[in-house]
Formats: structure tokens, sequence, C-alpha cells
């Protein structure tokens, strides 16, 4: 079975980690492909956090990543050690600290890193103000949680032939519907009750893709309640 890179899939993340490690070879570099596909805006949101510009950023992040499929980055993950984006996150800023070693030594010529300049350079990424890039890793992390749940939640109406409905109230999963429950029902043909269980309904099955897409990503123990409170919150800042 083929496996989707738009953000959205069937298997969990960590169970795609696992086919990189352990499926022959066309489904490794599949699986592969979607987790780097998948994870693509967070670092490139990081890396313009540290202030590089947009052609720089997506030359990192992509070298960053061409680099971890050679390297096979992925199969360095573990779930039993904690949350992907923490994972992921420090191995970016790893791979950073090395380009920066490595331009430090063209720029000097000699071949030779100024320690001093590297560690002012790991303190400014230790820098956490308002502007911490790490917060943009996460908001966009967060995106991408949301993004995928309401995607799954959204096959799962259209395979149970209730698609209409979906799109009808979709709109109150973020508050309140565009129009009113008595509108809605009218337009569907059904009774206002019907349009106000199938909300609740949706947000239920909605709060339930959310948390499987969390426990998807997070680390074996780990509180995925914790994690969802989180990354809604720094969507809410």
């Amino acid at each position: 079975m083929g496996m989707q890179g738009n953000g959205s899939f069937e298997a969990t993340r960590w169970t795609l980690v696992q086919r990189v490690k352990e499926a022959n070879k066309e489904e490794a570099r599949e699986a592969l492909n979607v987790l780097c596909a998948m994870y693509w805006r967070p670092l490139y949101a990081f890396a313009r956090g540290y202030g590089r510009s947009m052609e720089d950023a997506e030359d990192v992040v992509q070298g960053f990543l061409a680099k971890g499929i050679e390297k096979a980055l992925f199969s360095a993950a573990d779930q039993e050690k904690g949350k992907m984006r923490t994972f992921l996150l420090t191995a970016f800023k790893r791979y950073l600290r090395d380009e920066y070693v490595k331009e430090s030594a063209l720029k000097r010529g000699d071949g030779k890193v100024d320690t001093m300049d590297v560690a002012a350079e790991e303190a400014r990424w230790a820098d956490t103000d308002a502007a911490d890039p790490t917060v943009s890793f996460d908001k966009r992390w967060a995106i991408i949680v949301v993004e995928s749940a309401k995607e799954q939640l959204e096959k799962k109406y259209e395979n149970e032939g209730k698609l209409e409905l979906f799109e009808a109230l979709s709109a109150s999963l973020m508050g309140e519907l565009d129009e009113g429950y008595q509108e809605v029902a009218d337009r569907l043909g059904i009774s206002l009750s019907a349009v106000k269980v199938g909300v609740h309904r949706l947000r239920k099955r909605y709060g339930e893709m959310l948390r499987a897409e969390i426990i998807g990503t997070i680390g074996e123990g780990e509180d995925p309640d914790q994690e969802l409170r989180y990354l809604i919150g720094i969507l809410s800042d």
C-alpha cells in the first residue's frame, strides 16, 4: 500500500520510522520521503527564525534532509527516547553547527575554526527571547498536527458518505459555524437537532484524531494530553 506525502497518511510517524529502519529498500525510501516532506516546514521556520534569508533557509533545510536521507537520519530516531520533534530539532541544530564550522573554516582560508566564533553562534542559538526560533518550529509542527488530523477526519466522513455534512460543519472545529444551525439544517434537509448532534460528534472525533496524531509523535510513556495542550497553547499565542 502506498503512502501519501502531503501531510496526511495512514501510518503514524513512528510506524514510518520503523519502515525506514526495517522495511525493504523501496518502502523505506517511500517512508523517508513522507517524513521529509512532512517536516520541511518546521525546519524552514526555524532556519528563518535565526535570520537566514528565504533562499539560504531553503538550502540549509534541503541540505539537512538530503544528508538525512544519505545518512539514514530517521534510523536513529527511537520512540523510547522521547518526542520526534525534539529529536528532529536537536539533529537540525547539530547540522547547523557543523555547517557553521565549515563556513567559518572556509572564511578563514586556513581550514581552522575560531572556537570563540562557534561558541558565540551556539550562545545565539540558546537565546530564548520572544523571537525564539524554537517557538516558530513548534508552531509549524502544531499546524502540521492540526492539518493532518483534519484531513484524516475529512477522509473518514468521505468514506462514510458524509462529506457534505463534514463540509457544512467543519467550521465548528475552529469556533462557531459561519451560518446559523437552522440555516445549515434547512440547506442539508435535516433537523436542527441533527445539526447539533453532528457538531458535537464532529468535535469529539476531531479531538480523537488530534490525540492519535500526538501519540504518533511522542515517546513511550509520555502524556499525549500534555503535548496536545502545549501545541494548542502555542498556536493560541
